[in-house]
């Protein structure tokens, strides 16, 4: 008996280990957080961005240029699970071609062509002669080659030309048998050409353009219902709370971007900055425009940094969803 306790006892004391490790994992999860780096610079010469990400024991590395390469590595613990590369431009000198070089004919070849230094020269290749044959091999050969080809029907006897012709016109009469079968499937009986008829009387465009108006009738007045009862109203209530919860934990908590704005013309570029002024306390913080009145110019160059917990989204949507009327909602929609 206390050697089953025993037993019992390692077994409980591992699953509560087992159970303990799952918990910690969880909460790992749940509150380390997902924190991003981006960097960039633009300018009308070049583009380059830089992304980091780390969470727990992973790493993301990202690097773009412009007309070079786009480089994406991942790591797990200083091991590199993932690595590519990417070329983004063309080396135009590959696919230049070097004109000032004279064109070249081939050399010709032994056994054909002309050869026109010969010609030049006044000389002329005179064609070898042909080896003489005997008659006799001559006239054997040519009585083998009549044996061997086949003959022509016409040239056959008139009861043999009747045997070979009767496979071919029984192939013809079976083709044309099945032409007129499937001629007699594909039209309909009587009774059917009725119905066909009837069916096309009745398949007017308008009479379908009237049905699908009736469906949206029908679809918009379940619509109204649906928004117009409670706790429809609190879920959508709640959802535009929990969107903008989720929204304002993404957005980045440190950055700042320099732009340089200059659009050629000292009108335009007041006039840009003057809209622009309109939404200054939303970007006042990271956002810092020099103005350049004389030159078209535009280039910009910032960096942004964030965090993103996992736990900070997971939690406000379960609690949205675990709701009485949330659930309500979802169902009632499906019935739309």
């Amino acid at each position: 008996m206390a050697v089953v306790l025993t037993i019992l006892k390692v077994i409980g004391i591992i699953l509560l280990v087992l159970l303990a490790l799952a918990v910690l994992l969880l909460l790992l999860v749940l509150i380390v957080p997902i924190r991003y780096r981006v960097a960039g610079s633009y300018n009308e010469e070049d583009i380059l961005a830089d992304l980091k990400i780390r969470w727990l024991f992973v790493k993301v590395l990202g690097h773009f240029r412009k007309d070079e390469s786009l480089q994406i590595k991942a790591k797990v613990a200083f091991v590199t699970v993932f690595s590519r590369e990417m070329k983004m431009g063309k080396n135009k000198e590959q696919h230049l071609v070097d004109v000032s070089e004279e064109a070249t004919l081939p050399p010709p070849e032994d056994s054909g062509g002309t050869d026109f230094s010969a010609a030049d020269s006044g000389e002329t290749n005179s064609p070898p002669e042909s080896e003489s044959v005997p008659q006799e091999n001559v006239q054997q050969d040519a009585g083998k080659a009549e044996v061997e080809q086949p003959g022509n029907v016409q040239d056959l006897p008139p009861e043999n030309q009747e045997a070979a012709e009767e496979p071919e016109k029984n192939a013809r009469k079976k083709k044309k048998k099945k032409k007129a079968d499937k001629k007699k499937e594909e039209l309909p009986e009587p009774d059917d050409m009725e119905e066909a008829l009837e069916g096309e009387v009745e398949s007017d465009p308008m009479e379908k353009l009237e049905q699908f108006r009736e469906k949206l009738e029908v679809k918009k007045r379940h619509i109204e219902q649906f928004l117009a009862r409670e706790h429809t109203k609190n879920t959508i209530q709640r959802l535009k709370k929990l969107l903008l919860k989720i929204l304002k934990h993404l957005k980045p908590k440190k950055g700042h971007v320099d732009l340089v704005l200059g659009l050629g013309s000292a009108a335009d570029t007041g006039m840009i900055l003057g809209k622009a002024a309109m939404f200054y306390p939303l970007y006042g913080k990271w956002l810092f425009i020099t103005p350049n009145f004389y030159y078209k110019r535009i280039e910009a160059e910032g960096e942004v940094k964030g965090r993103i917990r996992i736990g900070s989204l997971v939690m406000p949507a379960l609690f949205f969803i675990i709701r009485k009327d949330t659930r309500r909602t979802i169902k009632l929609a499906k019935k739309i």
